[in-house]
């Protein structure tokens, strides 16, 4: 009788980096046919935010597109780990795929960051084609920093861990959509990630030094333009903050195993 092992390709006993991989090419097969529509709408998010909203006044000043630009790349960051994630494991629950997944002999931290990955690969081309969009359309300088690296990096750590806790901390299949796609709401409209922190009523502006988003935007910011972000060192905390406490929530909703 076939084990879920062999039908997965996957064996158990082997090395954590070999079942790193093993699942990173898992997750690129399994999703083959996801990860350009992804792509395609994560392009159309940070590009056509920037483009969109310059569309609706007839000058736009300079502080304002550069918390434009330098915000819309956050959301690509973001958007695949949180809100396409718990999307995809709600239909997995749907459909009953779910359980077989989680059975597989892989460990929960080898799984997470190859979804990790597979997020990075698919958002790191829109981000690029967010900024150079955006740059070109407002006549923008950067002052592009080595922070960049660790910025982003950490930015779409904590979007996926946020997304898996989300995941795999609401059982409902569709409560858990309904709640990934309030988060593209709060993220656009009610954080502070491409426009001023405040510009938002002084007890939400409060709120959002202490939630994952405006935070997220600044340490991007930060790397990206020099003298407009504030509180940079705090955000870091905050941030990976959150993406410590998403992790623990992940192992706990998953019955972590090593």
């Amino acid at each position: 009788m076939t084990s879920r092992a062999e039908m997965a390709g996957l064996r158990p006993g082997w090395s954590w980096p070999q079942a790193y991989w093993r699942m990173v090419a898992w997750e690129f097969a399994d999703l083959r046919l996801y990860l350009p529509v992804l792509s395609a709408v994560l392009i159309l998010q940070g590009a056509g935010l920037a483009l969109g909203v310059g569309l609706l006044f007839s000058t736009v000043p300079r502080a304002a597109a550069v918390f434009l630009v330098t915000g819309a790349p956050v959301m690509n960051l973001i958007t695949a780990g949180l809100i396409f994630e718990p999307q995809l494991v709600a239909e997995q629950r749907t459909r009953g795929s779910y359980e077989f997944l989680q059975a597989l002999p892989v460990p929960r931290s080898a799984a997470a960051l190859a979804w990790y990955t597979v997020a990075l690969v698919t958002a790191l081309p829109a981000v690029a084609l967010t900024l150079f969009t955006g740059v070109a359309r407002y006549h923008l300088d950067l002052t592009v920093s080595p922070m960049v690296v660790p910025a982003m990096l950490l930015t779409c750590l904590t979007g996926v861990l946020l997304g898996l806790a989300v995941a795999h901390g609401v059982t409902v299949p569709m409560v858990a959509m309904l709640l990934s796609t309030t988060l593209i709401f709060v993220m656009t409209g009610f954080s502070p990630v491409a426009f001023p922190a405040g510009q938002l009523p002084g007890w939400l502006a409060a709120a959002n030094q202490w939630l994952p988003f405006g935070p997220m935007a600044t340490v991007v910011r930060a790397a990206l333009v020099s003298g407009v972000a504030s509180g940079v060192p705090r955000a870091y905390l905050v941030v990976t903050a959150w993406a410590a406490g998403s992790a623990l929530v992940v192992a706990w909703a998953q019955g972590h195993r090593r």
